[in-house]
């Protein structure tokens, strides 16, 4: 990417109240289940995508930087979690002490994270105090602390922190279906553990700093009182000399799994069962994904759907349950999840079963897919409607490859979605036979479905 800015779109006429216009129209578009267009969305020489949304609900503007990464090892997940916590802790030119009391100084705050597959740093800041706290962040991703004394206690608290993680049942869940749907080596690099975290070195980490922390391909988004051209002109300034770094892995599409046995995680005395079951689906950029997301709704996606209505309505089986699309870059994964007493375990899954077959049987009705589309349209724009929401939401769904427009036209394209598709998706997406999953639960919870001596269950 050379030769100046590249893959510019103004999506606003370039005017210095351009943001403000825009916003003032923002309550009209909500009523119509529009949320505002982004006002900017720009890459810069040097790959770094910058997303602007004047959005002057409050003083304050809302930051989220998202670096994306391939994890090639075992390890690179727990090391770039280590160095999420490690990132605010200070730079090359200033010690904790002194980054801290630099954002305080101007109401900001900044938190790091990373997942499996990107490193974020989300905050706000004063208005007026954006140059400058775009300047520290600039600084310390270019050049965070990676020294002995910063390290170290941060690498006990994350393997403790793992460590604690292990034992709780939904995260038992979530590792073990991880990897029944895609093997023990996939799940392996997409998991961290404690015995990684410990033995991670600063050399370690300043490799990985080198090798992902790097602006080709990171996405900036700016959510709040801000004038869009004079916060990308801020942006290029401070984040101008960030090094591009080559060119970034492609992220492995993870792959089309099939369905077939549950497999069951020994809980000794557990009181409750943790049941999770997960199908392949359509990614957000497929056309098909409105559809889909519908059918999902009248199924267990909503308060009003199906498997609410029958599990913990009527059966009462289940205090915690529904469904919900999991999302990454290039693949979707429809997850169903039930936690549920012990001796209901085996009736609560029944009635997934059966609601299963009643979705690939029973096409969703007019009078269903109507209550979807108004939950759909309505939640989101609900959810979206701070500047801290709307900034987590872009910045998200730029992730996994939809465009920064996606939040804006989302109302309309439920509006669209005709009823026989929704129909289809259902019969598509919901046989029971394209599921696996996973039971976190007592070995009596669940033992007239073993099969054999295995920890296969039948479904």
């Amino acid at each position: 990417m050379t030769g100046g800015v590249v893959n510019e779109r103004r999506i606003l006429e370039s005017r210095p109240d351009a943001g403000r216009t825009a916003a003032s129209g923002a309550d009209a578009s909500l009523a119509h289940g529009r949320l505002p267009l982004p006002d900017i969305d720009i890459t810069l020489d040097n790959g770094l995508r910058v997303v602007v949304c004047s959005a002057p609900v409050v003083p304050l503007v809302e930051i989220r930087l998202t670096v994306p990464y391939v994890p090639k090892g075992s390890g690179e997940v727990t090391q770039c979690q280590l160095l999420a916590g490690i990132l605010l802790q200070g730079t090359a030119r200033r010690d904790a002490d002194g980054y801290d009391a630099a954002l305080a100084a101007h109401g900001a705050t900044l938190n790091a994270a990373a997942d499996a597959r990107k490193l974020t740093v989300a905050g706000h800041t004063m208005a007026d105090a954006l140059p400058a706290v775009l300047a520290l962040l600039a600084e310390t991703v270019r050049g965070p602390r990676l020294t002995e004394d910063v390290v170290t206690p941060e690498r006990e608290r994350l393997a403790s922190r793992i460590r604690l993680a292990l034992h709780q049942p939904a995260a038992l869940a979530q590792h073990a279906l991880l990897r029944r749907r895609y093997g023990e080596e996939a799940a392996a690099r997409l998991q961290p553990t404690p015995e990684l975290a410990a033995a991670c070195t600063p050399d370690d980490l300043a490799k990985l700093h080198a090798r992902h922390l790097r602006a080709r391909g990171a996405v900036l988004v700016l959510v709040g009182d801000l004038r869009p051209e004079e916060a990308v002109a801020t942006v290029r300034e401070v984040f101008g000399s960030w090094d591009a770094g080559p060119e970034r892995d492609v992220p492995e599409v993870p792959p089309w799994f099939a369905g077939g046995p549950l497999q069951r995680v020994d809980r000794p005395g557990a009181v409750q069962s943790v049941i999770r079951l997960a199908a392949p689906a359509l990614p957000r950029t497929d056309p098909g994904y409105p559809a889909l997301h519908l059918a999902q709704l009248v199924f267990g996606g909503s308060f009003a759907s199906r498997l609410v209505a029958r599990l913990r309505e009527t059966e009462g089986y289940a205090y915690q349950l529904g469904s919900g699309m999991e999302s990454v870059p290039g693949a979707s994964t429809l997850i169903v999840e039930a936690d549920t007493a012990a001796e209901h375990t085996l009736p609560a899954l029944a009635v997934i079963k059966e609601e299963l077959e009643r979705m690939a049987a029973e096409p969703p009705s007019v009078r269903e897919v109507d209550a979807a589309r108004s939950y759909a349209v309505g939640s989101t724009a609900t959810a979206m409607s701070s500047p801290g929401a709307l900034a987590s939401g872009l910045a998200n769904l730029l992730h996994v490859g939809v465009g920064s427009d996606w939040l804006h036209n989302w109302g309309p394209l439920m509006e669209c979605v005709p009823y026989d598709a929704v129909g289809e998706a259902a019969h598509r997406f919901f046989r029971p036979a394209d599921f696996t999953g996973v039971i976190v639960a007592e070995e009596a919870s669940v033992a007239p479905l073993r099969r054999g001596a295995t920890d296969e269950l039948d479904f």
